[in-house]
């Protein structure tokens, strides 16, 4: 079977590009959610994690949450998560 890339550089360059679509994609996607706990499994599972952790809901205090979500989402957010590890032992 033949490549259906021209010359070994094209070929590189597909391999790059799906590199970044498959693994550097979701992993960013999951670090930016503040899914740190599948973020770390990810690279145990060799990034078959992040495929799940990228499309759900992100923690409310995340990156993603403040820049992406509108207040209906991010009471979701709220609801589902509750009081992050940041909110508590405070006096």
């Amino acid at each position: 079977m033949e490549l259906p890339a021209a010359s070994t550089g094209i070929a590189i360059a597909y391999g790059i590009g799906l590199w970044i679509v498959l693994i550097v994609a979701p992993a960013t996607i999951t670090a930016l959610k503040g899914q740190w706990g599948l973020f770390a499994a990810g690279w145990i599972t060799l990034g078959m994690v992040w495929w799940i952790a990228a499309p759900r809901l992100a923690h409310p205090e995340s990156w993603w949450a403040n820049r992406f979500y509108g207040p209906d989402k991010l009471a979701r957010a709220h609801a589902r998560y509750g009081a992050t590890t940041g909110d508590q032992g405070v006096a």
